[in-house]
């Protein structure tokens, strides 16, 4: 039995990185459930973000994975659904015991063009999105101050959450790299032949790497405008990230406890 998931961002190639597994592992991985019965199931539902990221990891979360796990049949199953893993993924793999049996896959997407892909989508306009697909700041459990990033109006929680994803996999990393493996990529090296080549022999699959056409990407493109200001803004923002994680994990800080 072997399992793989991602620590990851929406917006990040997670799409990709499905069809990617699926020709390279030679399975049928999984991107997001979403028949209308997966979610509470199998997918999380809002109802279970919000538990996560303001209670922790409380009864209802360990819930949702105990029928998650059981669902799971295959000898290899890979699910790249970026949810999962702000919602409890990494704290139940190993409530569960299948840490040894469990690789992480750590994606990461430039920031400028990971963030302007959610304003040209729009998808921070309705809470409803923030609250079933990303993050809200509103959450007691966070690792990153909003309040410098919402005074920048409609740049400001895309961004937010870009680098909250971005100290949230740093958290996970330096929590748990010992009890379970993980694997860092950036999608502009994944989607390149020589770093496909050895992101997959990481894994420990030695064929020659297929690469998949592009999947999920913005019909309508984002504005020089657009681009240049997220640009400036990020060029502005000093962040020293594993120094930040370390700080808040000595302090006690988890996402398990309420």
């Amino acid at each position: 039995m072997k399992n793989y998931f991602t620590i990851t961002a929406g917006r990040t190639g997670s799409a990709w990185l499905t069809s990617f597994l699926s020709a390279n592992l030679n399975i049928k991985a999984v991107h997001e459930p979403l028949e209308i019965n997966d979610f509470g199931v199998i997918m999380p539902d809002i109802k279970i973000m919000r538990n996560f990221n303001n209670f922790g990891n409380n009864e209802l979360v360990k819930s949702f994975w105990k029928k998650k796990f059981s669902y799971i049949q295959n000898d290899v199953y890979a699910e790249t659904n970026h949810t999962l893993c702000k919602c409890g993924l990494v704290e139940n793999v190993i409530l569960n015991g299948l840490e040894d049996v469990t690789t992480l896959i750590v994606l990461r997407r430039n920031i400028i063009k990971q963030c302007v892909s959610y304003i040209v989508r729009n998808d921070f306009q309705n809470i409803t999105l923030a609250w079933q697909w990303y993050l809200h700041p509103t959450y007691a459990k966070k690792i990153i101050n909003p309040e410098p990033f919402i005074k920048l109006g409609g740049l400001g929680l895309p961004l937010w959450y870009c680098y909250e994803m971005s100290a949230r996999q740093e958290y996970y990393s330096q929590k748990f790299s010992k009890k379970i493996e993980m694997h860092h990529i950036a999608l502009e090296d994944l989607t390149k032949k020589s770093g496909a080549q050895d992101f997959l022999n990481a894994l420990g699959f030695h064929g020659v790497c297929k690469l998949p056409s592009p999947k999920n990407e913005n019909k309508l493109k984002p504005s020089d405008e657009l681009v240049g200001n997220v640009s400036k803004i990020v060029s502005k923002v000093n962040v020293d990230m594993p120094q930040i994680v370390e700080d808040i994990i000595k302090k006690g800080f988890n996402f398990s406890e309420s």
